[in-house]
């Protein structure tokens, strides 16, 4: 299976194999010592050319954040902030017991203006990124001196810089000449050691003192410290050239973007954020491409796509893009998604059922169907018969199953009942834009002859059957249509979480579709409430239709399908633009 791309959390690149290598020649004497940071203050300080004493190391830069708030936002203080914003500042200021003073703005420009007018005498701390997270953007030294002498002399300012080595200015020796400003810094970002958790918290010598006083004496480990040490002192020029790697791609995940619909905005850091008209669809189709960004419930038209590392990744994050834009291929499970099986096979699975005495109405059937491994209807209507205590033997079941399908002789089987969902001038219009296939568990004398009856056989390159591959939700057969239709990228429509968990294991986008149920006058579904000669599933009511259909969204949703649609003429204008 390919391996998952992380690009959620804003990683940078691994360092090099002597960073262990280092605590090779240290050997295991470093795990049963306290570390002295001392060393580790004293290369970072020189790193930004100040004195150690304006330079405390944290565990990370969280830490620095957290000790910051305790020691100058007092309990009953108000901390004021340009949002949106990295969620810990507010985060650590609410467990500080500060309030919070968010101040909304056109992202861009510093809104001095309107934080100096959200301070009075509660306020205790400002909070300012640069460059920002999530936004992208920076503002400038000229700008953050500008507020910080503005400010009262009471009130801190905190100016988290941990994207400072991407950005165009660093205003770190700037703000040293300021008494009221802390610096928040990390070697998580540009320097690629984000699980060592180094971080600093950097000012003048008074307020770095007071921060020493609101934390443990050796919040870092030895070998954090001795690995942080060597990329110090060796590593600088690599890091430097990691950033220019990434100022350059940067600009080419901004043209990836646009060219996929969506809109990035401008960022001096190591990811883009960028709007899209559904950015759900965008963060959960590159998850089933394993690919993983991030999406955010208070931003919920942006996904955050962290920089990709290499050539390898670019690639792989330009095709995810790329599919959800326009795929190559367009995959189509069968049964609730092309043909409407309420009243053939639903109604199979219940009148086998009560030949055996036992009752299955439409919930215990969609039941068993999102349970999953469900993809052959006559494996769940013996489960569904065993499961209620009655003994049947599988061939039996299936026997029966396939009379009341088929027919016979005498009566006209259910399969006669079976209709075609979506409307035929889409299927011929997107079988013009793209390869199409059919990734079903039916036996291929039943699919084809569905497909023939229906007179769209031809508008499908590729039936894969029950008789070519396991069934889903192992993901052989949506790789051999994949194959077949020499496609890189697809969609599979599917009405089981089967269906979502194959694509996502083919690595296919997977959109869930909501079959019709007969009866219950929700999309897709008929009015004549019953069938033919026997005892159906039955029709439905409205309600129970909806809870149906709701139940079915959860269990859909859950697998990992990208995006929902209801099984009718167009699937709910999923094809739309």
């Amino acid at each position: 299976m390919t391996e998952i791309i992380d690009l959620s959390m804003n990683e940078g690149e691994p360092p090099p194999q002597q960073c262990l290598q280092v605590l090779d020649r240290l050997g295991p004497s470093i795990l049963r010592k306290y570390a002295d940071p001392a060393p580790l203050e004293e290369a970072y300080a020189a790193y930004l050319g100040t004195a150690p004493a304006n330079v405390l190391a944290t565990t990370g830069g969280d830490d620095a954040i957290d000790r910051v708030m305790r020691a100058f936002l007092a309990p009953g203080q108000e901390m004021v902030f340009p949002t949106p914003t990295f969620e810990m500042v507010p985060l650590c200021a609410r467990m500080a017991r500060g309030g919070l003073v968010p101040v909304e703005y056109e992202w861009g420009e510093l809104p001095h203006d309107e934080i100096l007018a959200a301070v009075n005498d509660r306020t205790g701390l400002v909070a300012v990124l640069t460059p920002d997270n999530p936004t992208g953007r920076a503002f400038s030294t000229a700008s953050l001196l500008r507020l910080a002498e503005a400010l009262p002399p009471e009130v801190t300012l905190m100016a988290d810089l941990a994207y400072a080595e991407f950005a165009d200015e660093d205003p770190t020796g700037a703000l040293l000449e300021v008494p009221r400003a802390i610096m928040i810094r990390t070697l998580s970002k540009a320097w690629g050691l984000a699980g060592l958790r180094v971080g600093f918290a950097v000012g003048v010598k008074e307020r770095v003192d007071v921060l020493r006083r609101f934390g443990g004496p050796y919040a870092l480990t030895g070998p954090s410290i001795a690995i942080a040490l060597d990329r110090l002192r060796n590593g600088v020029e690599e890091m430097r050239a990691f950033v220019e790697f990434v100022r350059a791609r940067r600009r080419r995940l901004a043209s990836a973007i646009r060219a996929s619909g969506g809109v990035p905005e401008p960022s001096q850091t190591n990811f883009v954020l960028a709007s899209f008209p559904d950015s759900r669809w965008i963060q959960r189709g590159m998850a089933a491409q394993r690919v993983l960004v991030r999406h955010f419930a208070h931003l919920p038209e942006y996904v955050r796509i962290t920089v990709p590392r290499d050539d390898v990744e670019f690639r792989r994050v330009a095709r995810a893009l790329e599919c959800l834009d326009r795929p190559e291929a367009v995959l189509f499970d069968m049964d609730g998604v092309l043909a409407d099986v309420s009243r053939s096979y639903r109604d199979a699975i219940a009148q086998t059922c009560a030949s055996f005495g036992v009752a299955a109405g439409r919930a215990e059937i969609s039941a068993a169907k999102a349970a999953g491994h469900a993809n052959d209807d006559w494996a769940v209507t013996h489960s569904l018969v065993t499961a209620a205590g009655v003994e049947a033997a599988f061939e039996e079941v299936k026997r029966r199953f396939e009379k009341l399908y088929q027919g016979d002789d005498r009566s006209a089987g259910l399969r006669r009942h079976e209709t075609l969902i979506p409307d035929r001038a889409l299927l011929e219009e997107l079988a013009r834009s793209y390869r199409l296939g059919i990734v079903t568990g039916r036996p291929r004398r039943d699919a084809e002859r569905f497909l023939r009856e229906q007179e769209v056989r031809g508008l499908f390159s590729v039936v894969i059957c029950r008789e070519d591959a396991p069934l889903k939700p192992n993901p052989q057969p949506v790789r051999i249509a994949l194959e077949r239709l020499e496609a890189r990228t697809a969609w599979l429509l599917g009405d089981t979480p089967d269906d979502v968990r194959a694509a996502v294991g083919a690595g296919v986008v997977p959109v869930g579709v909501v079959p019709p149920f007969e009866g219950d006058g929700g999309p897709g579904g008929g009015d004549d409430g019953g069938v033919e000669g026997g005892a159906g599933a039955g029709g439905i009511d409205a309600a129970a239709g909806d809870d149906l259909r709701a139940a079915i969204r959860t269990a859909l949703e859950a697998a990992g399908a990208a995006r929902i649609v209801e099984a009718n003429a167009d699937f709910g204008g999923l094809f739309r633009g």
